[in-house]
């Protein structure tokens, strides 16, 4: 009875430090390392949740309208395999202070819109509260 519940209590414990050793967006692996990411947890979760917001929600995914086509916002096209599974990190964007910066996916009529810098701060400190 006894190594029972020695061995029901080890595995509660490790599940719950495998469970809380994992508590980041996995994209963020292209920008931190996974130590960077254990320090972060622990030192700062604070900023650990922007960069899990951030990875997430610095970008939107529209449709592209027939008028904007050819609009001069536009920047430039991006290949993205699949639209569900985008990693800001990845295509090597950094959104600008104040300004939305907009690409057309190749091979769809679908825009990538990063946000800008304010924009996605003033998102994340809404979900924060």
């Amino acid at each position: 009875m006894r190594n029972l519940l020695f061995a029901a209590a080890f595995v509660l414990l490790v599940h719950n430090i495998s469970a809380q050793a994992k508590n980041y967006d996995l994209r963020l692996l292209s920008k931190f390392s996974e130590k960077e990411l254990k320090e972060m947890q622990y030192q700062n979760p604070e900023t650990l949740s922007y960069w899990n917001f951030y990875v997430a929600n610095a970008f939107q995914v529209v449709d592209l309208p027939n008028e904007k086509s050819n609009a001069h916002e536009i920047k430039g096209n991006v290949q993205i395999q699949n639209i569900n599974l985008i990693n800001i990190f990845d295509l090597h964007y950094l959104p600008l202070a104040k300004d939305y910066q907009y690409y057309r996916i190749e091979g769809t009529n679908k825009l990538l819109v990063i946000l800008s810098e304010e924009q996605i701060k003033e998102k994340f400190e809404k979900t924060s509260k």
